[in-house]
């Protein structure tokens, strides 16, 4: 059964952590892209004729009042870099995921190559069996499964 250090490492090695500080980056930048609000249909039955009829409520809006008590907003500023550069560096989601893709990246580093080869393999694809990757590397089964181990106890440690 696949665990934290498990899933991080996935992730790395398929390239998907990349991707996800990619998008969660873009989602981030385009913030007023898509600044309509969002709205979901619901259904209803009338109870008396039996009737659908659909209403509709609203879940997400990304407009952002600053002037609610009536008159001119004296102090409001417009600094859409500036705003998009403040949210990008600290949002927790992004921020995890750097964190998450630099401490991989240090401690594999430090460990010999082979291994980094062996972990880099079996984590690259889900139909790699430790089979293959004992084929692959001309070493055993166990061995391979000892390296993996000795490396997600070091790093369960850091992450």
């Amino acid at each position: 059964m696949a665990d934290k250090i498990d899933k991080i490492l996935r992730n790395y090695f398929t390239g998907r952590l990349d991707l996800m500080i990619k998008q969660r980056t873009d989602e981030l930048k385009n913030v007023h892209v898509d600044d309509e609000d969002k709205y979901l249909p619901v259904v209803k039955k009338d109870k008396l004729t039996g009737e659908l009829h659909t209403d509709w409520k609203k879940v997400f809006s990304r407009s952002e009042d600053d002037n609610i008590g009536g008159g001119r907003a004296q102090n409001k500023h417009t600094r859409p870099l500036e705003d998009m550069m403040i949210r990008v560096e600290s949002d927790p989601v992004l921020n995890r995921l750097n964190k998450q893709k630099e401490d991989v990246e240090r401690w594999l580093a430090t460990f010999e190559p082979d291994k980094q080869k062996v972990v880099a393999y079996y984590y690259a694809s889900k139909s790699v069996t430790w089979v293959k990757v004992a084929q692959q590397f001309h070493i055993s089964e166990r061995t391979a499964q000892a390296w993996r181990v000795e490396i997600k106890h070091i790093l369960g440690a850091v992450l």
